[in-house]
C-alpha cells in the first residue's frame, strides 16, 4: 500500500494507552491512517536497579496484539528507541523477532530506518524486505534533508537495502522546530521537498512534528488552549505549494511531545488532565497534583471540556463519549492509561476529519 497525501501518520509508541486508541477508531478512521510504531525498552525498577523485564518478555506479545489491535492495516514499525546493542536470547535483532512475529500473525508491516542506523540494523531490514518485500522508510531530520549529501546518503542507504528509490517512504521527522517566523520555516521545507532527488523518487514523503508541550507546569487551570502549530504549518506549507510540487503526507506525535516521562514513577505523579483536540489546537484541563494521586478530579475537568462550546459530542469519537460519560458519571475516573487512549483516540480522528476537509484533499 502507498501513503498517500489523504492519510494521516501518527507517531505512537507501543503501549497500552496507544494501541487502545487505535483499536477504538472506526473502520473510516482506521482506513484513513498510517501509524508509525515505536517500540520501546522495558521499563527500569528504580528500587530493584534493573529493567523490569528482559527484551524478550518486552516483546514476546508484540504479533499477537498488533493483530488484536490493528489486523491486517498497514503500519510502519521504528525499533530506533532499542538500544543498538540490543538481541533476543536466541541472538535475533529486535527487528528481525518483531517482524517474523507479525509475520505470522498475518500483519502488514514496513520498516523504518535511520541514515545512522548500524550495519546489523540495516541487514535486519535489508532481509525483512527481502521476506515481505514491502520496501523501508526512512525516518531523517531536517539538517539531514537540507546537506547538500542527502541525495548520496539516501542512494547509499538503498543499496544497502537492496531497494529501489520507489520502495523507500521518507518520513521528514521536524520533532519540535523553531514554528515561528512561519513563513520562513515554510521556506525552508519548500527548498528541502524540490531540490532534492531522493524526496522526487521516494514513494512517500511524510512531514511530522509535534507542538505539544514538554511539561504541563506552564499551562493554567482549569483549561487552557494549546495551538497544534505542526498542523497550522502543514496547511501554510501545502496551501503554499506550486501544482507541481508533491503534496506530503501529514504526520505528528499525537497528543505528545518528543520526550516522555523516564524516572523513578514511584515519585513522579502527574497532574490529572484531560486533553481534547479541537480546530487548531488542544484544550487541555487540567486539576492540581492531590496527595496520593486522586482521580477524583477527572468528572469535573470533563465537564470543562463538555461544556467549554467545543465539544463536538459523544458520537464523534469513542474517546468523546467516554468524556461525556465520565462527566456525569457513566464511566469509571480511570487512570493514566484510560486518558491517554481518550486522548489519542479523539485525536486521531479530529486530525482525519480535519485532512478531509482541507482544500485539494
Amino acid at each position: 500500500m502507498t501513503i498517500t497525501p489523504q492519510h494521516y501518520v501518527p507517531l505512537l509508541r507501543w503501549r497500552m494507552g496507544e494501541y487502545q486508541a487505535l483499536e477504538k477508531l472506526g473502520d473510516a478512521q482506521k482506513d484513513r491512517i498510517v501509524p508509525l510504531l515505536e517500540v520501546l525498552p522495558p521499563d527500569y525498577d528504580f528500587e530493584q536497579r534493573r529493567p523490569k523485564k528482559d527484551i524478550d518478555e518486552q516483546l514476546k506479545t508484540f504479533g499477537d496484539k498488533l493483530k488484536k489491535k490493528w489486523d491486517a492495516r498497514p503500519a510502519l514499525l521504528d525499533g530506533a528507541q532499542l538500544p543498538a546493542a540490543t538481541r533476543m536470547a536466541d541472538g535475533r535483532h529486535p527487528m528481525t523477532y518483531l517482524f517474523d512475529e507479525a509475520r505470522q500473525t498475518g500483519t502488514s508491516l514496513t520498516p523504518v530506518l535511520t541514515l545512522e542506523s548500524d550495519a546489523a540494523y540495516r541487514d535486519a531490514v535489508r532481509l525483512i524486505d527481502g521476506n515481505d518485500l514491502r520496501g523501508a522508510a526512512l525516518r531523517c531530520t531536517l539538517e539531514e534533508a537540507l546537506d547538500p549529501d542527502f541525495d548520496d546518503s539516501v542512494e547509499t542507504l538503498l543499496e544497502a537495502l537492496e531497494i529501489n528509490a520507489d520502495s523507500l517512504d521518507i518520513v521528514l521527522d521536524l520533532k519540535t522546530p523553531a514554528f515561528d517566523p512561519q513563513a520562513s520555516l515554510v521556506a525552508v521545507l519548500t527548498a528541502a521537498l524540490t531540490s532534492s532527488t531522493a524526496f522526487g523518487q521516494a514513494r512517500s514523503i511524510t512531514i511530522m512534528a509535534t507542538s505539544f508541550p514538554d511539561s504541563m507546569t506552564t499551562l493554567k487551570l482549569p483549561i487552557q488552549f494549546v495551538p497544534r502549530r505542526e498542523w497550522v504549518l502543514y496547511k501554510a506549507l501545502v496551501a503554499s505549494l506550486a501544482p507541481e510540487v508533491r503534496r506530503p503526507t501529514f504526520g505528528d506525535y499525537g497528543v505528545a511531545a518528543i520526550t516522555f516521562a523516564q524516572g523513578d514513577m514511584r515519585f513522579m505523579r502527574g497532574s490529572p488532565n484531560v486533553r481534547y483536540a479541537v480546530d487548531d489546537g488542544w484544550l487541555v484541563a487540567k486539576a492540581k497534583r492531590e496527595k496520593g494521586g486522586s482521580n477524583a478530579p477527572y468528572p469535573g475537568l470533563c465537564a470543562s471540556i463538555t461544556g467549554s462550546g467545543q465539544f463536538k459530542g459523544s458520537a464523534f469519537s469513542a474517546g468523546g463519549a467516554y468524556i461525556e460519560g465520565c462527566s456525569i458519571g457513566a464511566q469509571k475516573r480511570g487512570n493514566p492509561t484510560v486518558w491517554k487512549w481518550v486522548a489519542t483516540n479523539h485525536h486521531i480522528t479530529k486530525v482525519v476529519d480535519d485532512l478531509a476537509t482541507l482544500p485539494g484533499a
